[in-house]
């Protein structure tokens, strides 16, 4: 053993070190109290303090999922990202704007003056239930909700853009707009009601589409029984869009 370790353990059996380890916390602290010894080190320092913090499961120490800090921020922002088929899982975004509203009601935000909430769509489609919620629920908003294409609105996706109050589209960016298709189980009237429920549904959707957009009828009907895609220039001529984006600024 070196010699200033000799001297320190000499120290602390003098001074009679206290020793306190918190196990929960895996931290030891070490505390001692040096007495006053002689006149000539009243000038010393006559208490000292060491405070060792010293983790024991260090490898278990991780940071926050960068994806969940990701929603937390966007959330504050009052950002939507629906990037991926439309499904049940979707009808969370139909309560947070629901909350948002709440929230500027209850603090008595004037219509004009509230944050706006912005959708961001990069989707395929997907359920025509989960679609129509959101379609209303965006529709039915007091707080004003910009729809943003960043690449595809498809199928339900690009209905619930359209439901949007204000809607911009990336350069690239694409639509799809036709009527889906359906599956249809079980016996021969449960099908019936099944395909003219269905129906019904599709009838509502054309006249959804033709109401929010600037495209001719009769195209429109032409059109609708396939898939049709349109680009972003092809959607400011119909006013499916309203402005192309030269610069995120105009977004962010």
């Amino acid at each position: 053993m070196h010699l200033e370790q000799q001297e320190l353990l000499s120290q602390i059996k003098e001074r009679k070190l206290n020793y306190k380890i918190l196990s929960k916390g895996n931290i030891m602290k070490a505390r001692g109290i040096l007495p006053m010894e002689k006149k000539e080190h009243k000038k010393k320092l006559e208490a000292t303090y060491l405070d060792i913090a010293i983790p024991s499961n260090v490898e278990n120490l991780q940071l926050p999922d960068p994806t969940l800090l990701q929603f937390y921020k966007n959330y504050d922002d009052r950002i939507i990202w629906i990037d991926d088929e439309i499904t049940t899982m979707t009808l969370e975004y139909a309560k947070m704007i629901m909350q948002w509203n709440s929230e500027d009601k209850k603090n008595n935000i004037p219509v004009e003056e509230r944050k706006p909430i912005k959708v961001i769509f990069f989707s395929p489609g997907g359920d025509l239930e989960v679609n129509n919620c959101l379609v209303d629920t965006i529709q039915l908003s007091q707080t004003k909700v910009i729809g943003i294409n960043v690449g595809m609105a498809a199928s339900s996706g690009c209905f619930i853009y359209l439901a949007c109050h204000e809607r911009f589209t990336f350069p690239t960016a694409e639509f799809l707009i036709h009527k889906g298709a359906g599956q249809f189980a079980g016996t021969y009237n449960d099908v019936v009601a099944a395909i003219l429920n269905y129906q019904r549904q599709i009838e509502e959707l054309g006249d959804f589409v033709l109401s929010r957009t600037k495209i001719p009828e009769d195209i429109f009907n032409e059109n609708f029984e396939n898939d049709w895609y349109l680009s972003a220039k092809e959607a400011i001529k119909y006013g499916v869009a309203d402005k192309i984006i030269t610069s995120l600024d105009e977004i962010i």
